[in-house]
């Protein structure tokens, strides 16, 4: 039976035979704790059962302990053994007021963070849901101040699987396609300012917002969702990029390989698009601007080519047929499901 005692963990009739760094004879353990302490390269030590007939106790002070010497570790019915045990929290480990959970057992401790701080010792600032995922494994969405830049943001972190996939979700965008706000020629796709960040804590709704996770929060995985009427769809583009700002804001094009029928599904069966040209990705734009374009999404056209768009499905997007479009699917000139013309909320999260 294991019980602990002072800085040891008391091991009731064991024996080590390892090395000894020193041998006395005394009155109580404590004195035999003592000596043991006071060694520098003593790591345990046995001590006898019962008192000899001058009325003292025999104890070895070892060379170490019984982790590496398995084999030299057994029973023994006139010893105990005591391993050194190191209060694993002494040195007050974690930090940004983490409290500091010893386990006596294997000489450890886990650090119980404050909110907005992660990592062994509770030593870095949480950045994204990924993290605050990772470092709780819940899959229950909660609000959490992420550190972006020199002020916290209070958000909605979007955990489990809600149609992207398992993991912490950070949210960055909400584009209400009736609205003007993140049209493709906006300047918040250029720039690094916030927009309604409220909006942020509100989940899958119709509240418009732009979060300094755009420029500040790296990913390996976008999500896209679109809701129309009641009905939400996301599908997932895999990309790593040190921030959704870094891939739209200079306006450079950057390719994506879904396929078209992977974009359609953010609309349902009623999603429509011409059968050519099929250009998907970041900043997608036909060779005249007043055509079809989208920030994220595809375009297409009716003839065998890219200058003169008629269709898109996407998020901040613009141009003919409906230039007031900003989210959503727009379809003229002999699609492939009739001409559409369908605004939808968008929803843009990354992990």
């Amino acid at each position: 039976q294991a019980a602990e005692h002072s800085y040891f963990l008391k091991e009731e009739f064991h024996y080590l035979n390892v090395t000894q760094v020193g041998k006395l004879t005394i009155f109580d353990m404590f004195h035999c704790a003592f000596a043991c302490l006071q060694n520098n390269l003593c790591l345990s030590l046995n001590m006898a059962t019962s008192h000899g007939t001058d009325g003292k106790l025999w104890c070895e002070l070892l060379s170490s302990d019984k982790n590496g010497n398995t084999e030299n570790y057994h029973k023994n019915t006139s010893s105990h053994h005591f391993s050194i045990l190191r209060f694993p929290c002494s040195s007050s480990p974690c930090q940004n007021g983490g409290t500091c959970i010893p386990n006596f057992s294997s000489n450890t401790f886990d650090c119980l963070c404050k909110e907005r701080f992660v990592g062994k010792f509770c030593e870095k600032t949480v950045k994204s849901c990924k993290e605050v995922y990772e470092a709780n494994k819940s899959n229950v969405s909660k609000l959490v101040s992420l550190h972006l830049g020199s002020q916290p943001t209070t958000l909605l972190c979007h955990m489990g699987d809600f149609g992207c996939g398992d993991g912490g979700w950070t949210p960055v965008m909400k584009i209400n396609g009736n609205k003007n706000t993140f049209h493709y020629d906006s300047g918040y796709w250029s720039n690094e300012t916030e927009y309604n960040t409220a909006g942020g804590e509100t989940g899958f709704d119709s509240q418009e917002t732009k979060l300094p996770t755009y420029w500040n929060t790296s990913f390996s995985k976008i999500c896209l969702g679109m809701k129309i009427g009641e009905q939400i769809s996301f599908i997932v583009i895999t990309m790593k990029a040190s921030s959704l700002y870094s891939l739209i804001a200079e306006g450079k094009y950057r390719s994506t390989s879904l396929g078209r029928d992977t974009w359609k599904k953010l609309i349902g069966s009623e999603a429509s698009l011409q059968h050519n040209c099929n250009t998907e990705g970041f900043n997608v734009i036909c060779n005249r601007s007043v055509f079809s374009k989208a920030r994220i999404g595809i375009v297409t056209n009716n003839q065998n080519h890219c200058r003169s768009c008629d269709s898109r499905i996407g998020f901040g997007t613009g141009g003919q047929p409906d230039d007031y479009n900003t989210c959503g699917n727009e379809a003229s000139q002999t699609p492939d499901n009739g001409d559409k013309h369908i605004k939808a909320i968008g929803y843009i999260l990354v992990h």
